[in-house]
């Protein structure tokens, strides 16, 4: 690969076939929408009542987008005259206002561009609380913005948010049938996060070992496990599982694999998606999840589960065609199924 990136910018084995024909014969169910999650849209009191919430680097954050200045974090105070204290700026109504329009409408961008404010700072310890103040103000605005409406959509969202739960091919809010539902808690999962965020800002420029970073941290945390996975899903029911609950345990699959990746890139900006379908690769054949990652107009096709020996398995090309004709010439045929087959909700148990 050649391709470089700025410094803050940007399932196990299965049945073949079974998770398309349950996806044919739930597409009637009256709980099913196409349409994308509802936005919420806060009033004046809920806008103010929010400034209160955001700490001084948050607010410093906010600005910083809001005003499109990237050095801002490096002049969000003034020194008061008589203590000597720094003090924060203060936020304006307006400017938290675009923030959440651009949250909800953008939030990789926005994401990018509070990294690249972050990465301007010199100060090591300085940067460190901005990380972690950026990684719980995007939780915040999730649950700001997504509404917890107990509906289920179809697809596959680019951007994971939190609350985010993967139901599979089972469209019933409340039951499931066969595997898991997978809930994405943030807030459970601050800390690794945060380090990933850390490593998005600290000015690495080429895109490859900065994908290998992540593609090992995820291998790292996670040890391929279909039988405690299997035997979490009978635990929990028709609960949903928590995405935090795999990292604690270190165990999981390959669609929690491929949601784990997605969700550090997250943190560093990069645009990623987690793609479902069939491969088959040597003696393996069934059900799979795999990641592309979009960068520098270049696609990139990572797969987390099914490493190339020692070295992390990723592809990089022109367009998704291009990777998946490589994937074929090093033996592995990936089948991407259409995204509406799978179904999600925001929240909720």
């Amino acid at each position: 690969m050649t391709s470089s990136l700025r410094a803050g910018e940007p399932g196990g084995p299965g049945k073949p076939g079974k998770e398309r024909e349950d996806a044919v014969s739930q597409d009637s169910s009256p709980s099913v929408t196409r349409v994308s999650p509802g936005r919420r849209k806060l009033g004046s009191k809920e806008l103010r009542d929010l400034m209160e919430r955001l700490t001084a680097q948050q607010a410093s954050l906010v600005r910083s987008v809001a005003l499109v200045d990237p050095d801002y974090l490096d002049h969000s105070y003034y020194l008061d005259p008589r203590t000597g204290k720094r003090i924060a700026h203060e936020l304006e109504p307006s400017e938290l206002a675009d923030f959440l329009t651009s949250w909800a409408v953008a939030p990789m961008e926005t994401t990018r561009a509070m990294n690249a404010a972050i990465a301007r700072l010199p100060e090591s310890s300085r940067k460190d609380r901005y990380v972690r103040a950026a990684v719980e103000l995007e939780t915040l605005m999730d649950q700001q913005i997504w509404v917890e409406d107990g509906k289920v959509y179809r697809g596959i969202p680019d951007y994971l948010m939190h609350g985010y739960t993967d139901m599979g091919t089972h469209s019933s809010p409340t039951e499931r049938s066969g595997r898991e539902k997978i809930k994405i808690d943030k807030i459970r999962l601050l800390s690794r996060l945060a380090e990933c965020k850390r490593r998005g800002v600290s000015g690495q420029i080429e895109v490859d070992p900065l994908l290998a970073w992540y593609y090992n941290c995820v291998r790292r945390d996670i040890e391929f496990n279909e039988l405690g996975v299997e035997k979490l899903s009978r635990d929990f029911g028709n609960e949903s599982i928590v995405l935090s609950e795999y990292l604690e345990k270190g165990l999981g699959v390959c669609r929690h694999l491929s949601i784990f990746f997605q969700l550090y890139l997250q943190e560093a900006g990069i645009d990623c998606r987690v793609v479902k379908g069939d491969l088959k690769f040597y003696i393996f054949k069934g059900r799979h999840a795999w990641n592309l990652v979009t960068v520098d107009n270049r696609v990139l096709l990572v797969d987390v589960t099914h490493p190339d020996g020692d070295q992390p398995f990723i592809l990089t090309g022109s367009s998704e065609e291009e990777v998946y004709r490589r994937a074929a010439e090093s033996s592995r045929s990936y089948e991407a199924t259409p995204d509406e087959q799978n179904y999600y909700k925001i929240g909720n148990a």
